[in-house]
């Protein structure tokens, strides 16, 4: 029966399709190839940007502090770029990949090679593409095993696998990313869930292909789980089954023992999975936490966790108990429980002697449009903003024209100045009651290219405030180039004297991206030991595509070895020069 359903492709096969222990030497290349694929989902075909063909794309496995290389070959029909969530690329920012802040897009037809460098980074991470909306297909796993010397900080698995959560269009994600930029208004929310590229048996036409992961009796696997939706946190869990969570963002944290967790948009958790239950059938569940007024897709995906003595299905496979869409105390609940390891192993060095401070107001907000022609309320166009800017994305990537100005070449005259300035603020324009009552006057942000520099080694302390502008809601920050302490959360409006008291300085998660609680605050801390432009975002889409963005540059330091690398020879050129 293995080899029928194996041939028809509806299972795979745990014990075949397992990540491999032994990861591939230093300095391993990858070829990429990016084209379109006809895939069908919910009754429907239609053609959709893929890597080699799958989606979701390859697996990348490691061991830490490798480095590899990966030739992106774009034979799709847009230019895109690649980036490598959660790997700091030490001086190397020129293969971090968010499109037009560290490279201009791979064109069509052409190639680019990235040297993606892993330092301190050990558990899980992903790859996606950082061009508009094509992430939605353009994405897979990174697997950072320990050094070929070392051994995980609880007992080695029996097996592992990725598990990979996805939105799902009917419709072609650049049309509703197209329809929405033109008009001004909200993307329709996505039609389903995936996980590892399948529905599940809840939608339409998807009972049959639900993806299945085969496991034997009394044996623990280590399941990494990438949440890779559009728009969407998600509550995940498994009928009947403890979930161990032992890592998040390529690190390791103390052990939570839990019925479910709360993931965002491109965060990643490492947990531990005990098959301790009645040899059967069992469904794995995400469903969305959208504490918002916002629309989003209320669907839940499963996936089957199918025991090996078990063939023939129950009459009814059990499904997990997640929390309702709008169990804020519950995605609270679970969150204010991670802790970083602190090990001698993996210790933790929380910067205390801050150095540069920040406050950074996160909005949802409105631009007028002449004669209200726009699809926003009252004829306004949909924006958001930090510290009331709304980010404009350049067309000559910022990275590039840093380095100009580094290296004395401006270009033509003045050119580099227009891209983009050095004078994202600290704070907002006006502290007012951001969690109450906002008035009108914060409705319409400004507009532009505005970055924050940094001098290299200063102690960066940055507390995120959730506004009550427009539609208040939780928002997954994510930092390129680094991996921060979050040190603290809360709700309300942050309060400088009484907050800090709050403050976790001791075993506080290190990770790279993380929550802004709505109508709430999130303070990070890190030291800007990578020096390069970074870019800093919202990572739900829709917050990212309306301006919720800045770029953060760190200073080159005095030597060689704190100075930015080189640029790669074959750099994607831009639409200007």
């Amino acid at each position: 029966m293995r080899i029928v359903l194996r041939a028809l492709g509806f299972i795979l096969l745990l014990d075949e399709l397992l990540l491999s222990m032994a990861a591939k030497p230093p300095n391993v290349h990858y070829d990429f190839v990016v084209k379109e694929a006809n895939y069908t989902k919910l009754c429907s075909t239609k053609s959709i940007l893929t890597v080699n063909g799958s989606f979701p794309g390859p697996t990348i496995t490691v061991h830490k502090g490798d480095t590899i290389s990966v030739t992106v070959h774009n034979k799709g029909r847009y230019g895109l770029t690649i980036h490598w969530h959660g790997v700091k690329q030490p001086r190397n920012p020129w293969s971090d990949g968010p499109e037009n802040i560290t490279q201009c897009p791979i064109q069509a037809g052409a190639s680019f090679t990235y040297q993606v460098i892993f330092s301190d980074e050990e558990g899980t991470l992903w790859w996606h593409a950082h061009s508009d909306w094509t992430r939605a297909t353009v994405h897979g796993a990174i697997i950072i095993l320990p050094p070929r010397d070392k051994s995980y900080p609880f007992a080695t698995p029996y097996a592992q696998q990725a598990i990979i959560i996805a939105s799902w269009y009917k419709a072609d994600v650049m049309a509703v990313y197209d329809e929405a930029v033109t008009t001004g208004g909200d993307p329709n929310a996505s039609d389903a869930f995936t996980i590892n590229g399948q529905p599940g048996a809840l939608y339409d036409c998807s009972k049959g292909t639900t993806y299945r992961i085969l496991v034997n009796y009394g044996k623990t696997y280590l399941f990494r789980i990438i949440n890779a939706v559009l728009n969407e946190e998600l509550f995940f869990g498994i009928a009947k089954h403890k979930i161990t969570v032992v890592g998040t963002d390529g690190e390791y944290i103390k052990p939570i023992i839990t019925d479910y967790i709360m993931i965002s948009p491109g965060q990643t958790m490492d947990v531990l999975v005990t098959t301790n239950q009645t040899p059967s059938y069992y469904y794995m569940a995400a469903s969305a936490f959208a504490d918002a007024t916002a629309s989003f897709d209320n669907t839940t995906t499963t996936a089957i966790l199918q025991y090996n003595a078990s063939y023939t299905p129950p009459s009814t496979i059990p499904s997990p108990t997640l929390p309702s869409y709008t169990d804020r105390e519950a995605a609270e609940n679970f969150t204010s429980k991670l802790r970083s390891l602190a090990s001698t192993e993996h210790p933790v060095c929380v910067p205390k002697d801050i150095t540069t401070q920040m406050f950074i107001s996160v909005s949802v907000n409105q631009e007028l449009c002449p004669n209200a022609s726009c699809s926003g309320p009252n004829g306004t166009r949909l924006s958001a903003s930090l510290n009331n800017i709304s980010f404009v994305t350049p067309t000559i990537d910022v990275l590039q024209a840093y380095y100009r100005s580094l290296k004395g070449h401006r270009g033509k005259k003045g050119s580099d100045n227009e891209i983009y300035t050095t004078d994202f603020p600290l704070k907002p324009p006006y502290f007012y009651n951001f969690t109450g009552d906002v008035g009108n006057n914060t409705m319409n942000p400004s507009l532009g290219t505005k970055v924050k520099l940094i001098n290299y080694m200063e102690q960066v302390e940055i507390v995120f405030q959730g506004t009550n502008v427009m539609a208040p809601e939780n928002h997954p920050m994510h930092l390129h180039g680094f991996s921060f302490y979050l040190v603290g959360t809360g709700s309300g409006n942050f309060n400088y004297k009484t907050s800090p008291k709050s403050y976790n300085l001791v075993d506080p998660p290190k990770v790279n991206t993380f929550g802004v609680p709505k109508n709430g605050w999130a303070t990070i801390r890190f030291v800007a030991d990578n020096p390069g432009v970074w870019f800093m975002h919202c990572h739900l889409e829709r917050h990212a595509t309306w301006g919720m963005n800045t770029v953060i540059i760190v200073k080159n330091g005095n030597g060689k070895n704190s100075s930015i690398l080189p640029p790669p020879d074959n750099l994607p050129s831009c639409s200007k020069s």
